[in-house]
């Protein structure tokens, strides 16, 4: 137990705990408890869950229910911040600390579906560690050079009432609403002890420590009150922290807790429609992406075959993150534009490497060669971070298609299954390769198999590292194949990346998928129908992805809960 373990343990009913915050658990009584307003120290979970050291449960694509008669309210529940939320919320409340504190938060854990801000994460030994020490350097920075300046006294007149004044100040940013009187009462008395056995600025830093690792403040509560119905109404704290960190990241302002103090928030699509117009806002876009797409890994990839890879892996990502961008936040562009935009976005050695025209400054929108493929799924971090070191990957490329954008349940592979082999150039193509081992591992595995590698044939004009090919080592490539469901029915064929791309888009499942997917990102679970509202303007093009992100505030489960 450290050192300063007895300053905290009184304050957070932590007994001999890991000298600091322990699971406070969600709706399914999982990792703790929580009682209100107070903090509850109780037990520790596993060690390999989201937020580092905690635990998670998530079910993969397969939990999505797609065809939504109305939307329906989840369950209460307590969210963990993830490691960019804390961190931009500490940025945000001491904002003259900037750089002056160092964060040790451990990175999340991924969920199944690639988002980082699973609503069943909780906190674990490692977590725990880490949400001290990071208090700890928040808190020294606070009490150092810009000590006076955060005051709300003079430092001559520093007291038990400036220690007041600054609990209610800060623990009301913090808690992203005002103390209630048991935590003002307990916290001060903290402040007492902690002043009888040091001096004011050491007191009021344990003061800082002991608020910035509360339950209350790296937890989100979305529980809401009981209204007898059957429902629970998120109150309006609870419905301004689910808006500033759905489409800002980071807690809310001060601006908007004053909206929540007066009982009134407004308009909250207008709200987050605003939100989302900011950096920040379009940030937690990016955010989404990334998890959806799983493209940034791209930058720590090598290709043995392509020595000039090593230098445009991040070009690739920016041209990504740019492509999201223009499409998407300037444009407001739905899945259709997503899949099938002729554009692309460029720096100057990326279009060196593709073989393109050179773009007039660097990630400038440019159109794409005809025949050279559409939309994101042309990219080169798509494209890349979906191959094989050596050769691109017809499995690999069409599993994404079929789990990310068709939704279908991913099977698991039966045991000893044979290796793929090497390349070999010119003897055979890697779509011949594919073909002639998966027939010979029989019904079991040709079965899974034929269902994504004909929509992986579709990107065999790109080689492992993204760059578009004639031939594959002068034998000709055979691009056409089909999309179908799981049971076998044929969707569409098509003949190139192009009539692929654009098959998809016209699928009405693809935007059913998208939905579930945006309503699992902003609420943390994939619990069904949390917002299926939109789909149909999503799939006419009336909206795009940016307005059905928005959208989700309008939905039921984003102002109430069941009532268990």
């Amino acid at each position: 137990m450290r050192a300063w373990s007895w300053v905290l343990a009184p304050l957070l009913g932590l007994g001999a705990c890991h000298g600091g915050v322990m699971g406070a658990g969600n709706s399914n009584g999982q990792g703790g408890a929580h009682d209100g307003g107070n903090d509850v120290g109780v037990g520790v979970t596993g060690s390999g869950g989201l937020g580092g050291g905690g635990s998670a449960t998530s079910g993969g694509s397969t939990g999505f229910t797609l065809a939504c008669v109305k939307p329906s309210l989840g369950s209460p529940t307590l969210r963990l911040l993830t490691r960019n939320e804390m961190e931009n919320s500490l940025s945000d409340v001491f904002p003259d600390l900037k750089q002056q504190w160092t964060g040790t938060l451990p990175s999340n854990t991924l969920s199944s579906y690639g988002f980082d801000n699973d609503a069943s994460a909780t906190v674990g030994k490692q977590l725990a560690g880490a949400l001290v020490d990071t208090a700890l350097s928040v808190a020294t920075a606070l009490t150092g050079a810009s000590f006076s300046g955060l005051l709300p006294c003079s430092t001559s007149t520093a007291d038990r009432a400036c220690a007041d004044q600054f609990l209610t100040k800060y623990g009301r940013r913090l808690f992203r609403r005002p103390l209630t009187q048991g935590e003002h009462d307990r916290y001060l008395a903290f402040f007492d002890a902690s002043k009888a056995k040091s001096d004011f600025k050491t007191a009021l830093k344990w003061l800082a420590v002991g608020l910035i690792q509360s339950p209350n403040a790296i937890y989100r509560s979305e529980m809401g009150a009981d209204k007898g119905d059957g429902t629970r109404a998120l109150s309006p704290y609870e419905i301004a922290t689910a808006l500033s960190y759905t489409y800002t990241g980071s807690t809310p302002s001060e601006a908007l807790l004053a909206q929540a103090d007066a009982g009134n928030l407004g308009d909250v699509v207008a709200t987050a429609k605003a939100m989302l117009a900011t950096p920040a806002g379009k940030q937690t876009v990016q955010h989404f992406f990334e998890g959806y797409l799983g493209y940034t890994g791209v930058s720590s990839v090598t290709r043995t075959n392509i020595p000039s890879f090593t230098s445009v892996g991040a070009d690739m990502v920016n041209e990504t993150r740019a492509f999201i961008d223009d499409v998407v936040l300037q444009h407001g562009g739905g899945m259709k534009q997503l899949l099938t935009a002729p554009t692309t976005n460029l720096t100057t050695a990326l279009a060196a490497y593709y073989g393109f025209p050179t773009p007039a400054a660097n990630l400038a929108t440019i159109t794409r060669p005809a025949g050279r493929g559409l939309g994101l799924l042309a990219q080169g971090a798509f494209l890349t971070t979906h191959a094989s070191p050596d050769s691109s990957s017809p499995t690999r490329r069409g599993l994404f298609p079929y789990l990310q954008l068709l939704c279908e349940k991913k099977s698991s592979p039966p045991p000893n299954v044979p290796q793929i082999g090497s390349p070999a150039p010119g003897q055979k193509t890697t779509r011949q390769r594919y073909e002639d081992v998966h027939a010979k591992m029989g019904s079991a595995c040709a079965g899974c198999h034929q269902r994504f590698d004909p929509i992986g044939f579709g990107f065999e004009h790109f080689d492992e590292g993204g760059r578009y090919r004639e031939n594959e080592s002068g034998l000709p490539i055979d691009s056409s194949g089909a999309v179908s469901t799981a049971d076998g029915t044929i969707l569409f064929s098509f003949k190139s990346e192009e009539e692929l791309v654009t098959g998809l888009a016209n699928q009405p499942v693809v935007h059913e998928c998208l939905s579930a997917n945006l309503a699992t990102y902003a609420f943390g679970t994939d619990e069904a129908c949390l917002g299926p509202s939109k789909v149909p303007d999503l799939q006419s093009g009336t909206i795009g992805i940016a307005e059905a992100f928005t959208q989700l505030a309008a939905e039921p489960h984003f102002t109430r809960r069941n009532a268990q």
